[in-house]
């Protein structure tokens, strides 16, 4: 019963504010959203305490019988799913709480809506989650791709934010027209889309017809976890509140793609060409997210660069064949990577929402305290420092690297050099040095309210506790998920925390001794710094040349093929259709040919205005209006099986 409760909670929160938020109020929809979420925390601690060693399988119904198979609603908790689900649901209340106070300054606005979206995002992830099969999945999939379309455009007045969802929706669109694809033809391989009956029958398919599969499977991961090619939504993704940010690069949207991989992860392991292809995307997308996260000034696309880095590092575990390493970073950074957005968050609501620039900041420690600790705790854990988790974690995915190929190792200590750097760039940028910011903002700054802080400070102590009992914490989890037992690699670990510290120095010795002048720099090195802040010209490839080009074409298309042509036949068609009819019926009058042609014309005119009414360019009413369709198609497929 509880397995059910997991799932429900957070689905009857959205539907109970989706109705009745204004009555409740925007403080009273945020209460709700909360404590849904806690109550699912308390129902996935109770579930996975179970299922741990025992998976517990729910069938809710037959959904849809296709041939000889049966395709069924079902929830399956094992020790993967059920650890994942608590991570999810405990990181998620902590934001949601957070968002009351963040969001304060927006009540009165139907903020109602806001937790709203918040919900139904975190019972679309869980349904990724659970689903015992690739609909499911595919359902939750598609979930958390609307909510987030609804989340990042919240501030639908400003054009940056509605261009970001847009952006998003697009991106995630392409990746989710893979997916599909890949779900489609993995039931054709092998005649189900139960996880556990796919697992059981991966021998016996052709490899080679798997790696299609396989490929196509990735490439929804592709894109709803921010990778090359498909990743340039996720840094703009920054437009929406900072909650939503939080939520979407700590445990749920991003992480699907990291999660739905390893949740298959028998099925891509038999597939070493797809494997291979995954540590080569992982390892592009780590690098290039590094560096651009190296240059960047904005202070949540900083973490949402890191955010792309440290997903490569997953993927490329995963694509070594560290399934265990790939989801112990997963859980440690969802914490870590909470941490450093609500820290950022609370710096962002200090200043009114009004600075984001981080070169604008500066010397904030003694006025944010709590926000500095708490922040400088993801950094340090971000950059691999022991005895913080991120330590343990990504120096174990580095070990995997090495032990795949020397070089590949490299890379990773590399990256892991460029993480600690921007990390702490950006934390003496915004709490260290000369209050610049009194020059950009006319008023005082303060810690932010205690609804805020303690989801940070309890955050913060998570991350450290993960960190002290780092090494017992791995040896149980990769026990429980299964993979194999690395332990400390001593000489890894000298190395990576050492580069750690190089770059963690090189940050201090630059933005808070300045022994450099950074300006100067970055203006000699101006041609770097711009390939590496414009992620190598990407994003402008994807508008400007791909976008852009598709734009052009269309006005040329509506210019020479629609007017030119089209409209110049049926004009001409039109002027001579006149004397064509008396030629042929000399006596018709021309008048009563001309009053049906002219009347015809207005009708044509009049239902074309009449049927623009029905785009309005709301999501909700072209969800009311795939919903009649769908409901009118299967209502005429009804009718004709039943007279058959």
């Amino acid at each position: 019963m509880e397995g059910l409760f997991v799932i429900l909670t957070p689905l009857i929160a959205f539907l109970i504010i989706l109705a009745f938020g204004r009555k409740i109020g925007d403080l009273g929809s945020g209460i709700l959203a909360s404590v849904a979420a806690g109550l699912t925390t308390i129902f996935s601690l109770v579930v996975t305490l179970k299922a741990i060693h025992n998976p517990i399988h729910i069938k809710l119904y037959n959904f849809l019988p296709i041939d000889n198979y049966t395709l069924q609603i079902g929830f399956y908790f094992d020790s993967l799913s059920s650890i994942m689900t608590l991570v999810v649901t405990f990181v998620a209340t902590l934001i949601f709480i957070y968002s009351i106070g963040y969001m304060k300054d927006e009540f009165g606005t139907w903020t109602f809506k806001f937790y709203a979206y918040l919900s139904l995002f975190l019972f679309a992830m869980l349904l990724i989650v659970l689903s015992d099969n690739l609909l499911g999945i595919f359902f939750g999939w598609e979930g958390v791709g609307l909510a987030s379309y609804l989340l990042i455009g919240y501030y639908h007045k400003q054009k940056k934010a509605t261009n970001a969802s847009f952006e998003a929706f697009v991106m995630n669109r392409i990746g989710d027209w893979l997916f599909i694809f890949g779900i489609i033809y993995t039931f054709y391989l092998f005649g189900t889309l139960d996880i556990v009956d796919i697992f059981a029958k991966v021998e016996s398919v052709d490899k080679y017809a798997l790696g299609i599969a396989t490929m196509l499977l990735f490439g929804g991961a592709v894109g709803k976890s921010g990778q090359f090619p498909l990743h340039t939504w996720l840094p703009n993704a920054m437009a929406g509140p900072t909650p939503v940010s939080a939520l979407l690069h700590a445990a749920t949207m991003v992480a699907a793609g990291v999660y739905m991989v390893a949740r298959l992860y028998p099925v891509f392991e038999a597939t070493p060409q797809t494997l291979k292809l995954i540590v080569v995307i992982g390892a592009v997308t780590m690098t290039m997210a590094a560096l651009a996260g190296a240059v960047h000034s904005d202070i949540k696309k900083i973490i949402a660069f890191s955010t792309m880095s440290q997903l490569g590092y997953m993927f490329v575990a995963l694509g070594v064949g560290d399934e265990g390493g790939a989801m112990f970073h997963l859980t440690t950074h969802a914490f870590f990577k909470a941490l450093l957005f609500l820290s950022a968050g609370a710096v962002i609501t200090a200043f009114h929402h009004h600075l984001y620039d981080i070169f604008k900041m500066g010397g904030l420690k003694k006025y944010m305290p709590v926000s500095y600790v708490a922040f400088m705790i993801g950094a340090l854990s971000l950059a691999g420092v022991v005895p913080f988790s991120g330590f343990w974690s990504k120096d174990r995915i580095i070990a995997s690297m090495y032990e795949w190929s020397g070089v590949l190792g490299v890379i990773g200590t590399i990256v892991a050099f460029i993480t600690a750097y921007y990390s702490f760039r950006e934390g003496f940028l915004v709490f260290h040095g000369q209050e610049r910011w009194r020059e950009h903002y006319g008023k005082e700054v303060k810690e932010v309210e205690g609804v805020m802080t303690v989801p940070m400070g309890l955050l913060g102590f998570v991350t450290v506790l993960s960190g002290i009992f780092g090494l017992w914490l791995e040896h149980w989890y990769v026990g429980v998920i299964g993979g194999e037992e690395k332990g400390i690699h001593l000489s890894v670990a000298v190395v990576s925390l050492g580069v750690a510290v190089l770059g963690i120095w090189l940050a201090y010795a630059v933005y808070v001794k300045e022994v450099i002048d950074y300006r100067k720099a970055y203006g000699a090195l101006k041609a770097i710094h711009t390939t590496f802040k414009e992620q190598f010209f990407t994003e402008k490839l994807y508008h400007n040349i791909l976008a852009g080009g598709y734009m052009q074409a269309s006005r040329y298309s509506f210019k020479f093929i629609d007017r030119g042509i089209i409209d110049g036949f049926i004009n001409a068609l039109y002027k001579n259709f006149f004397s064509f009819v008396r030629f042929l019926w000399k006596n018709l009058d021309i008048k009563i040919i001309d009053l049906i042609i002219h009347e015809s014309v207005l009708t044509a005119f009049r239902v074309g205005k009449i049927s623009r009414q029905l785009q309005t360019g709301l999501l909700n009413h072209y969800i009311l209006f795939l919903t009649i369709g769908v409901v009118v198609i299967l209502g005429i497929m009804l009718y004709i099986l039943d007279r058959l």
